[in-house]
């Protein structure tokens, strides 16, 4: 693959990486507001859990097509960081997943895997700081 070819690519990539972390972080908010009981009555810990896991099979597949991306001479480190930071972030909200239960969220497992998630984006960012373009 082509240097700009690749660029262009992980640009994409990036941009739906950032959707996919918009939408995690909004099931996180919204399994707060169900434990407040500041939600719609269609809204429940089931649901959440439901759409969550739809989400988490697209991530998962948007994870793969990344790491099946060859990276041009130059980028091999990058990739490899960025690929890895795919990695757990998918693992983080697999775990964030597995907190959600039918009637409530295990908050020791939910915050032990948000920090996992911020730990694989520190990796992404460190990424783009080796060839200096912060990512988030």
């Amino acid at each position: 693959m082509q240097t700009k070819d690749y660029v262009q690519c992980v640009n994409q990539e990036l941009e739906r990486l950032l959707v996919f972390e918009t939408v995690f972080k909004e099931y996180a908010h919204t399994c707060h507001n169900i434990e407040k009981g500041n939600c719609l009555a269609s809204e429940s810990f089931e649901r959440v859990h439901l759409y969550f896991t739809k989400n988490i099979i697209r991530f998962d597949r948007f994870v793969d097509q990344c790491a099946a991306v060859p990276a041009p001479s130059g980028y091999e480190r990058f990739n490899q960081l960025l690929v890895n930071g795919l990695k757990g972030i998918r693992e983080a909200v697999i775990e964030m997943l597995d907190a959600i239960q039918p009637d409530h969220v295990d908050h020791r497992q939910f915050s032990t895997a948000l920090a996992q998630q911020q730990a694989a984006r520190k990796q992404i960012n460190t990424a783009f700081e080796e060839i200096n373009v912060p990512a988030f």
